[in-house]
C-alpha cells in the first residue's frame, strides 16, 4: 500500500480527472484522501465526519490521529459495505436509527450544537441518518454472519475472571465480587473481544483483495 500526504500524480486516470469543488468555498479543489479500488474518498468527507463527530474520539487524541482514524474507518466501512451488498443489506428500523442519532447527539452539549455542526458540514440530519443506516446495516450483517460462530467456554470465563478482569479491578481500587455474580458480564466481554477479532480478520481479508491507496487525511 502506497502512503503519501500529497496528491499522487500517478493516481489512476479516472481519479486524476476528478475535480471536487466544495460548495462553501468556490474554486477550492477537494483533495483525494484515499481510493478503494475505483471508489474515491475525499478530504471533505473526513472534514464532515469530524465536524459532526460521527465516530467516537478517544480522550486526549490529537486532531491528526482522530482524522487518520476517521479515514481508516471510512475505508473499512467501504470495504465491508460492498460485501454486505453482495448478500443484500437489511432494512433498519427508523427508531433504531434515531437511537443511534441520539448517541451522536450526546457528543454535543445540546441539540442546537449538533444542528449547527451538521449545517457547518453542509449536511442535513436526513443525510446523517442515511450514513447511520449504512453503518448499522454493516453491523446487522456482522451479527448475522459472525456472532453465531462465537462460543465462550466456562474455562475462558474462569481464567479471565482470575486473571485480567480481577487484576484491572485491583488496579482501580474496586472490589472483586464472586464469579457467579459477574459471570454473564465476563461472558459478554469475551464475546465482544472475540467478535472484534473476527471483524478485524474479515476486514483484513477484504483489504488484501482490494486496491487501497491512502494520500491524505487533512
Amino acid at each position: 500500500m502506497r502512503v503519501s500526504r500529497t496528491f499522487a500524480v500517478g493516481l489512476w486516470p479516472l481519479a486524476v480527472a476528478l475535480v471536487f469543488v466544495l460548495p462553501s468555498m468556490a474554486g477550492t479543489v477537494d483533495r483525494v484522501a484515499a481510493t478503494v479500488d475505483r471508489q474515491v474518498l475525499t478530504v471533505s468527507e473526513i472534514n464532515q465526519m469530524a465536524t459532526i463527530r460521527f465516530f467516537p474520539r478517544a480522550a486526549g487524541q490529537s486532531d491528526d490521529d482522530y482524522r487518520h482514524n476517521i479515514l481508516e474507518a471510512l475505508i473499512a466501512q467501504a470495504l465491508r459495505f460492498r460485501d454486505v451488498e453482495r448478500f443484500g443489506a437489511q432494512d433498519i428500523p427508523k427508531d433504531s436509527i434515531e437511537t443511534r442519532l441520539g448517541d451522536i447527539q450526546r457528543r454535543f452539549a445540546s441539540p442546537e450544537e449538533l444542528a449547527a455542526a451538521v449545517q457547518r458540514a453542509e449536511l442535513t440530519l436526513d443525510e446523517v441518518r442515511a450514513l447511520l443506516k449504512r453503518e448499522m446495516q454493516v453491523e446487522a450483517y456482522i451479527q448475522e454472519r459472525f456472532a453465531p460462530m462465537i462460543f465462550v467456554a466456562n474455562e475462558d470465563i474462569e481464567s479471565t475472571y482470575s486473571g485480567s478482569w480481577s487484576q484491572q479491578r485491583r488496579q482501580r481500587g474496586l472490589p472483586i465480587p464472586p464469579l457467579n455474580e459477574v459471570r454473564e458480564e465476563i461472558r459478554t466481554l469475551i464475546r465482544s473481544r472475540q467478535l472484534q477479532q473476527e471483524i478485524d480478520k474479515w476486514t483484513a481479508q477484504l483489504r488484501a483483495r482490494a486496491n487501497v491507496d491512502i494520500y491524505a487525511w487533512r
